[in-house]
């Protein structure tokens, strides 16, 4: 029987082939945006790692986690140095690192801070900042900048570049009157770090020496910037800063004091809690997505039976053989399904190879490129039940054909 079963599927070999294509390219389709929606939501959590809070004035959670490290929006307001100090000297903290926003380069946000911050600051999981090209210095007229930015709008190691005041870039907005040096460019992250431009705080107050209220009152060019005391260039106002603890245990206990400041409204986020609420936000494309896989699975499999029953008035002289020989109304129908079971594994093996050669292959370009964290894995657990209910619903669809034949070949049994 599976000798005529193999030979009966080998003389329709050609639309065979055809659905098992359209169900392994479903299959494949789906279990790619699973593994990309995954790797994803990874990234999105890991944009920023080693970082146990992140302080901010009082508000919005998720704001601060928008404008501290996605580069999101503006901050409206900011908190003192000397908070800044006071925090730093708590017992939990092991490391603080501040940044100052306000500033931009075409469009692309300029981050106040020390170098401290490509030291301290992870990504990817446990992923250090590191180097492209030139190196980490922060002087008051060095910038470093992202890869992103490097490559589109094409800027070189030594290059000088001018800053904007504000997000706009509106005549009289431009810090004209001093120039920043590229003296590094970072290695892609696949974070908004890639996108983003770094100076020194000290670069940050020198370049607005001339500034009040957002208006420039005079230039510095002419200055002779070496003879401008350093205390006038120490930061009266920061942004915000991230705080890595001593120990995770301490961490609720460490919001508490920062909640309990007395000196100004502060608060402290814990990032992964932020992260997690605002992904559960956006997120909600991602079923979306996961509709329109199901969907096209079922069009699959519609398409499988259609092709089964339409097959059926064609196969008459070759299911009138197979009765000839002794084959029950039972055995036809169980052909039938097994035809369906068939389609569903040689599909889905095919999808899994798909699935392991592009994941081999591709992997580190997803992370590189597009901060996508994927790892390679044959199949999990979530996957194995997702292929199992696709051959399930493959084989319980197969039912109608099977009940169809079996009913046909059974009146004429009887007749």
């Amino acid at each position: 029987m599976y000798r005529l079963f193999f030979k009966s599927i080998y003389s329709r070999l050609f639309p065979f082939v055809l659905i098992v294509i359209c169900l392994a390219a479903s299959i494949t389709m789906l279990l790619s945006i699973e593994r990309v929606k995954d790797g994803t939501k990874e990234s999105f959590s890991q944009s920023i790692s080693g970082v146990d809070t992140i302080i901010g004035p009082r508000g919005s959670a998720l704001e601060l986690v928008l404008y501290s490290v996605f580069h999101v929006g503006n901050p409206t307001n900011n908190i003192t140095y000397k908070t800044f100090e006071d925090i730093s000297k708590i017992k939990e903290v092991d490391w603080i690192v501040p940044i100052a926003l306000g500033d931009s380069y075409k469009g692309y946000r300029v981050i106040a801070t020390n170098t401290d911050y490509f030291k301290k600051i992870k990504h990817s999981g446990n992923k250090e900042i590191s180097l492209s090209k030139g190196s980490f210095q922060l002087g008051t007229n060095n910038v470093v900048i992202g890869s992103e930015l490097a490559k589109k709008l094409n800027l070189k190691i030594n290059q000088e570049i001018f800053i904007t005041h504000g997000q706009n870039d509106k005549i009289g907005n431009s810090h004209d009157d001093y120039g920043f040096q590229v003296s590094g460019i970072l290695k892609t992250t696949g974070t908004p770090i890639d996108k983003a431009l770094f100076i020194s705080l000290e670069g940050y107050e020198l370049v607005h020496l001339g500034w009040k209220s957002g208006r420039k009152l005079f230039s510095i060019k002419d200055f002779d910037i070496a003879s401008i005391p350093k205390e006038n260039l120490k930061s009266s106002t920061i942004t915000a800063a991230f705080v890595g603890l001593k120990s995770k245990i301490t961490t609720f206990k460490f919001t508490k004091k920062i909640r309990d400041y007395k000196e100004e409204p502060i608060s402290a986020v814990i990032p992964g809690i932020a992260l997690a609420e605002l992904w559960s936000i956006i997120g909600i494309v991602d079923k979306g997505f996961d509709f329109l896989s199901w969907l096209i699975i079922v069009i699959s499999l519609i398409a499988m039976i259609t092709l089964i029953m339409t097959s059926l008035e064609s196969r008459k002289r070759e299911m009138m053989i197979y009765r000839a020989n002794g084959a029950s109304p039972v055995d036809l129908s169980k052909m039938v399904i097994l035809e369906a079971a068939l389609i569903g594994l040689v599909s889905i093996f095919i999808s899994l190879s798909i699935l392991a050669v592009f994941n081999y292959f591709a992997a580190d370009y997803l992370n590189n490129v597009f901060g996508v964290s994927t790892q390679f894995n044959l199949i999990t657990p979530d996957e194995a039940l997702t292929l199992l209910t696709i051959f399930m619903i493959a084989l319980i669809s197969s039912f109608i054909p099977a009940i169809i034949i079996y009913r046909k070949n059974l009146n004429q049994s009887l007749s």
